[in-house]
């Protein structure tokens, strides 16, 4: 069963999109799409390739740009603002980079730095972008590791860990930057599939301390069990959301049964 949570009036939302639109030359990628995702709330995105999903993500957190809608982050508005003659005005980069820092992002590949420890990588993001002092930042980095079960490889090289380790610093690292909310970019896809559940444990535990989280999976078992809410695009549209025991059990659109009937549940339980 999904963990408890409310996601009633009385809970604000921590990221508001709304008529959400992207292009890339001539392709719509986005196409208008609004949902909220409510503080402490864990949101699982599902659908085919090229369904928009990875897009969603990057235009949340602005690594990519968008043409037409609006996203809140905390209320604010991310990338854009519109003005009293409801011109769309871009942000200043100094705000953009304010906002942006309230949201943690863990990508497919790990992109940790490979020169450096683990606890340096972890350390390097809030030395660097919040100015905290080194020792600071270390015991923070030391307690995340330990946090994400890395307790003991806080010396180690990245190339001395497995797929696994490697993408448990990446989250700790996302973490150390204190982030409002977390975005995970099919997190496992890249990882064997023995590694894959160490990775999901750690999502879960920040699913069940409360932090909101965006994710893009692929693992239907584990969306199903721990999500609170899911959300199925199909050519850059929502078809479906909902909770996902119903959304598995019961799918109302033809395009969502097509694509649970196609999938294997790689998440044991």
């Amino acid at each position: 069963m999904s963990p408890d949570v409310s996601v009633g009036s009385a809970v604000s939302a921590e990221i508001e999109i709304r008529g959400l639109s992207k292009w890339f030359g001539d392709h719509k990628v986005l196409k208008g799409v609004s949902t909220d995702v409510k503080r402490g709330e864990a949101l699982v995105v599902i659908g085919p390739s090229g369904s928009g999903k990875t897009t969603l993500l990057r235009c949340i957190n602005l690594l990519e740009d968008f043409q037409e809608g609006e996203i809140r982050i905390g209320g604010e508005a991310i990338g854009y603002t519109v003005d009293p003659n409801g011109k769309r005005m871009r942000r200043g980069e100094a705000e953009i980079a304010r906002l942006r820092a309230k949201l943690g992002m863990v990508f497919q590949s790990f992109n940790l730095f490979p020169h450096m420890s683990v606890l340096r990588n972890v350390a390097f993001g809030p030395v660097r972008a919040l100015g905290m002092p080194r020792k600071e930042a270390e015991e923070r980095a030391a307690a995340l590791l330990a946090r994400v079960g890395l307790a003991d490889k806080v010396d180690a090289m990245p190339s001395r860990l497995s797929g696994g380790q490697q993408q448990r610093v990446a989250i700790a690292r996302a973490l150390a930057m204190q982030p409002k909310a977390m975005l995970f970019d099919e997190v496992t896809s890249a990882l064997d599939p023995e590694l894959v559940a160490e990775v999901l444990d750690v999502m879960r535990q920040l699913m069940q301390e409360g932090m909101t989280m965006v994710i893009v999976t692929h693992e239907m078992a584990f969306a199903q069990a721990f999500a609170h809410r899911a959300l199925f695009m199909a050519e850059g549209e929502i078809v479906e959301q909902g909770e996902p025991a119903r959304l598995f059990r019961d799918p109302q659109s033809t395009r969502l049964q097509a694509f649970l009937k196609r999938f294997k549940q790689g998440y044991q339980l």
